[in-house]
């Protein structure tokens, strides 16, 4: 299959999972989220990670992003379009009194001046959506292209610190995605099954 009708078998497959399927894969990914933060050193002292507002069948963060607010010291980020000319993508500071704003496509972001934007290299966590991914690291996502340009900095230096982890319901993955030369690799993905890296 073609990415584009791989794009589409998945993105069907991730819609008809039902709501009580929805809301276990959430759950489940939380608690793996959880084990991360306490396991993982790095997480000993204050990170910014990077999320996402789930949408379109996506694995939700809700929850993830209500206890990192809550009850860690970590700050919250959220990816935003409308940024820097020389920038593909940015992410802005992401607190419960945000106020947020559609993009072109609908999704909302938090608003802020572009001099209170980062850069991919300034976050230290990203938990990234995607429509497919496989064993090897390998991640589909819409189309867009706009992880892989914000985050091409990484294809130079593989032990860059910036972690990428995918963020998605197992449903997704596939034998073998094709990859390009630009396409920027997953450091991990995480699942309702838990957390895995590569």
């Amino acid at each position: 299959m073609t990415p584009s009708e791989i794009r589409k078998h998945l993105r069907v497959q991730r819609n008809n999972l039902s709501n009580s399927d929805q809301t276990l894969h959430a759950k489940q990914a939380f608690n793996h989220f959880k084990q991360l933060l306490q396991t993982e050193t790095a997480f000993q002292t204050p990170q910014k990670i990077a999320l996402f507002l789930s949408q379109d069948g996506e694995l939700s963060t809700q929850e993830t992003i209500e206890y990192l607010w809550q009850k860690t010291h970590h700050q919250v980020y959220l990816p935003v379009l409308e940024t820097r000319d020389e920038w593909h993508m940015a992410f802005v500071h992401y607190t419960a009194q945000s106020t947020m704003i559609k993009n072109q496509f609908g999704i909302l972001e938090p608003a802020a001046p572009h001099e209170d934007h980062l850069s991919g290299e300034k976050i230290d966590w990203v938990f990234m959506p995607l429509v497919g991914f496989d064993l090897k690291g390998n991640r589909l996502g819409m189309g867009g292209g706009y992880y892989d340009r914000t985050f091409a900095f990484k294809l130079n230096n593989p032990i860059e610190t910036t972690k990428l982890i995918g963020w998605a319901h197992q449903c997704q993955q596939v034998e073998n995605l094709p990859a390009e030369d630009w396409d920027v690799p997953l450091d991990g993905i995480l699942t309702e099954q838990g957390y895995r890296e590569f």
